[in-house]
């Protein structure tokens, strides 16, 4: 028997989004609200060391290697790197996209070879079915492709503070369809 969708958001449950949110957004945000003020060299500074501040932080809580922590850590580094060293923005605004269809990618070869990856990173917090696993990896690859896209219309057509709220707003909306995705794909075992 299915379990109700009430039980999807205990305060244990809800702590845990919320610090995994700060962990993962936390770097973004500091580099978008910064930027105003500061060169953007100084920005992507901020933002490199961020996260790996919160990669290690992520690894110590983990007491595991986050892989998809640490390919964020070096994506960013590489392209913060580029920004600052070639003094082009735009290889931080390609650091996105990369990183949107890097995701992508890695879930289908996921489902391809029936590994749902998803299952495997957050099982422990969501025991859900394997058809709900299934459908929250379909609806996280439809997403990831659209940001993917939206990032590399955004970052040629618009001009860089344009870019910058862009950025901002796809943090909310990561987190809304985050929460969106798992309500509409929430089914607990039977044996939970």
């Amino acid at each position: 028997m299915l379990q109700p969708k009430q039980q999807m958001f205990s305060a244990h449950i809800i702590r845990h989004l919320i610090f995994s949110a700060f962990l993962e957004f936390g770097p973004v945000l500091l580099f978008l609200s910064t930027t105003p003020y500061v060169s953007i060299h100084t920005s992507t500074a901020l933002l490199m060391v961020a996260t790996t501040v919160s990669t290690f932080i992520t690894f110590r809580l983990q007491k595991r290697i986050p892989y998809l922590a640490l390919y964020i850590a070096l994506i960013t580094t590489f392209f913060g790197y580029l920004t600052i060293h070639l003094n082009d923005v735009s290889f931080i605004q390609m650091r996105d996209t990369l990183y949107d269809m890097t995701c992508a990618l890695t879930l289908v070869i996921g489902m391809i070879f029936q590994k749902p990856f998803l299952k495997h990173a957050f099982d422990s917090l969501f025991p859900l079915t394997n058809r709900a696993w299934n459908r929250l990896t379909h609806l996280w690859i439809g997403y990831f492709l659209i940001t993917a896209c939206a990032n590399e219309i955004v970052r040629t057509f618009f001009d860089f503070s344009e870019w910058l709220f862009f950025k901002g707003v796809m943090i909310g909306l990561t987190s809304v369809f985050g929460l969106f995705a798992l309500y509409v794909s929430f089914e607990l075992k039977d044996d939970q």
